[in-house]
Parts: C-alpha cells; sequence; structure tokens
C-alpha cells in the first residue's frame, strides 16, 4: 500500500498526475484513467479522507496547469505546421525545472520504476492531437519537422529538416566559378567593387542551380556541396561532376524535378546542365565529399615555336605511369597548407600539334594540378613536362572530360 500522508502532501493535484505517477502500471490505460483507479484504492483505507486532494488541471501543484494547456500546445504546433507542406513530424517539449523537481518528489513516494515523465506524456498527447487534427504522420527518426514546445514561455521553435538533391552539372561557361565568391572587399555585404551584389562573379554554377529550387521550394536558404570542384575557367564536360543541393527551411517538399532541371537547363543553355537529379538522405553529402577518383583532362598548351611534335611526345611518354611531386602551388598557396603531395599521372597522350600549340589528353589521380603538372611552377612540381621539354609550356584552356566514378574510392578519415 501507499503512505497515503506524504501523497497528502503533496495535494492538491490533477487526475492525470496521479495516474503518471504510476504511468508503467496496467496497459491499455490512459493517466487519467490510472487516476481514477489510484483514488479508488484511497477510499478503500481506512481513515482516508478524500476532500481537497484532487483538483482541476487548471489547480494542480504537480503540472502547474500544464496537462490542461495540451489543447493550447496542440493549436501552437498546428498554426506554425500550416507554414510548410510536412509528410512527418515529432514533437518534443522543454518543462521547467521547479515542476520536475516537483514531480520527482512527488513519484517518488510511489516506487522507482513506476512512472512516467511529464514530458513523455506531453510529447505523446500532443503528438497524437496533431495527428488527429492534421494527418501528419509521428516518426521518431528524421521526421521533416521537429517542433519543441517551450512551455515556459508557450512557444514553438520547429526544426525543419532540409531538402537534399543529387545530381550531376556540366559548367560549359569558362567565366563562373563552381560556388558563391563574397566579394573580398566588403565580405559580402556589397560596394561599388562588386556592384553591391556582395559577390566576386555574379553567377555561379551554385546560384544558376539554386535560383528555381529556392523559388520552388521556398527555402530560406542553400549550400552547395560539390564533389571537388574545377577552375573557373575550365570546362566541366562528359558525365557532369557529382553535387548535393541542400535546401535549408524548405516550405514545399514535393518537387518536380524533371520539371525543375528543364527549366534550368533551358535557362541558361550553353553555360550550364544538371542531370540525374534525386533526393537524397542527409548523409550522402559526407559520402560524396569523402569520394575521390581520377580525372580525365583536355588542355591546349602554348609551347615555344621550336619545339618538335616528337620531342612532346617523348615529354608525354616519360610523364605517363609516373609519380610526381606536387607542392602546393604558388597561385593557391595563400589559402592551403604548404604542402608537398605525391601524384600518380596515368597518361598523358599528344592528340595535335601545330606550331606553338600542343593540344594533351591527361588522366590522373585525384588532386592533381595540372597547370603545375604542365608548367612546373618554378620546380615546385617535380617532374613537369616543361622541365621534361626543356623549354617553357603553359595550359591555356583546361576541359575535364571525365570523372571515373568506376574506380573511385573513399578518402581515409
Amino acid at each position: 500500500m501507499f503512505d497515503f500522508k506524504k501523497i497528502e502532501s503533496f495535494a492538491p493535484f490533477c487526475i492525470s498526475c496521479l495516474g503518471r505517477a504510476v504511468g508503467r502500471v496496467g496497459f491499455g490505460l490512459d493517466n487519467r484513467e490510472r487516476g481514477l483507479e489510484m483514488l479508488n484504492q484511497f477510499e478503500l483505507q481506512e481513515d482516508t479522507i478524500l476532500e481537497g486532494l484532487v483538483c482541476a488541471e487548471s489547480g494542480c501543484r504537480i503540472c502547474d496547469g500544464l496537462i490542461g494547456d495540451i489543447e493550447n500546445f496542440i493549436g501552437m504546433v498546428l498554426e506554425d505546421f500550416s507554414k510548410f507542406s510536412l509528410s512527418t513530424f515529432k514533437i518534443g517539449t522543454i518543462v521547467d525545472n521547479e515542476i520536475l523537481e516537483k514531480e520527482l518528489e512527488f513519484q517518488s513516494v510511489f516506487g522507482e520504476g513506476l512512472s512516467e515523465s511529464i514530458k513523455s506524456q506531453l510529447n505523446r498527447e500532443i503528438g497524437i492531437g496533431v495527428y488527429n487534427k492534421s494527418g501528419i504522420d509521428a516518426l521518431l527518426d528524421s521526421p521533416d519537422a521537429v517542433a519543441i514546445v517551450d512551455t515556459r514561455y508557450d512557444t514553438v521553435e520547429l526544426e525543419i529538416r532540409s531538402l537534399f538533391i543529387e545530381g550531376n552539372y556540366n559548367k560549359f561557361d569558362r567565366t563562373i566559378p563552381q560556388t558563391r565568391w563574397p566579394c573580398s572587399s566588403c565580405k559580402g555585404v556589397g560596394c561599388r567593387k562588386c556592384n553591391n551584389t556582395g559577390q566576386l562573379y555574379p553567377d555561379s554554377v551554385q546560384s544558376l542551380i539554386a535560383e528555381k529550387f529556392l523559388e520552388v521550394s521556398l527555402s530560406d536558404e542553400d549550400l552547395f556541396h560539390g564533389m571537388g570542384r574545377e577552375d573557373i575557367d575550365a570546362t566541366m564536360l562528359g558525365d557532369g561532376r557529382p553535387f548535393v543541393l541542400e535546401l535549408r527551411r524548405p516550405k514545399r517538399r514535393e518537387l518536380d524535378l524533371a520539371n525543375i532541371a528543364e527549366d534550368i537547363n533551358l535557362s541558361y543553355k550553353g553555360r550550364i546542365k544538371i542531370t540525374n537529379l534525386k533526393i537524397v538522405p542527409r548523409s550522402r553529402v559526407a559520402q560524396l565529399k569523402n569520394t575521390v577518383c581520377e580525372k580525365t583532362y583536355r588542355v591546349d598548351v602554348s609551347v615555344s615555336h621550336e619545339l618538335s611534335i616528337e620531342s612532346l611526345k617523348k615529354g608525354a611518354q616519360r610523364l605517363s605511369n609516373a609519380v610526381v611531386e606536387q607542392r602546393t602551388p604558388t597561385r593557391v598557396s595563400h589559402r592551403r597548407a604548404d604542402l608537398v603531395r605525391p601524384r600518380l599521372i596515368n597518361y598523358v597522350d599528344v592528340k595535335s600539334f601545330v606550331k606553338g600549340m600542343v593540344e594533351l589528353e591527361i588522366r590522373a589521380q585525384h588532386g592533381t594540378y595540372i597547370r603545375e603538372l604542365v608548367s612546373g611552377d618554378g620546380g615546385r612540381t617535380d617532374p613537369s613536362l616543361s622541365l621534361l621539354v626543356d623549354s617553357p609550356c603553359k595550359v591555356e584552356v583546361l576541359d575535364v572530360l571525365n570523372l571515373h566514378l568506376d574506380n573511385s574510392e573513399k578518402k581515409d578519415g
């Protein structure tokens, strides 16, 4: 039997809080029904006076009226959910520490392992109410939205799961970077140098792709995750480069990806092209970032008019199946660690030659600096084509022909 005198010292309390104190006892009952069962047991005890023991939920000393506010919390969540297109949700609650401490004291009278926490009851009953009134399914793992009900201030904070769209992009425009590039002078604020755009380059692969997605999904912002990147003045040909576009706080989640791709490709024909769009989980971003592969390039190289095709072919042959040592190039040394990296060059083929210009096709390990492989970068890449032909060579045009994903691998760490 329970110590009625100790229980009585916490009065008045609501039926629900009384039932929650033994919330793990019995099956098929809610806490209000359990509370009524407890009252029946109290009546069977001798000298038990129930008057003043139980009160309306608004006057409860245990929950401070929170159980009676559940309908209000349901309405708050539904109002916020109405702004978004959602298929699944999850409820969380924040409860004042004084209420939690009072509850623990009360429940300790009934013994260990019998009770349910008020947060658990709030989460469950708010969730059931939201489902019944909206038809949106509750889901514990990776829901579209998590509603955190702060019962201290009667507020709801929504955590909206980002949308992740994977695809491949081709870049044909040699004047745009892969991602937005904030102006170095104003740090993205806007100034005369950048025509008050905040961007060093007015367009990027990211901005051209994201513009339509932001419009259709009504998202707050976007992030662009590419599997590596090419130089601004290089094209990305072949099957394209894999990317994941992250849309943050989208209000619409059901997107016609084929229609969006067609719209983007028509709007920016000759600049970019996107293919193979699909919705993916967040984990795909890390997988993409950690995937590396060999790449094939086409480069137009300016050389001395005195150089012969025979000399160039010998130099290319000596680079094929060779491991070169590449120190961080001068052009990127201000933003990358000064390291020496060994890189395997699979092959270098001479595709065409006229006096003063040679076209090469190069297949190399991921992370190879192709411009420096050709020029030598003042000896920072060794060996280089310039070194092997004993004459200055410079990349004038660079195209990425293919990413060999069939032999891709995951980076360590």
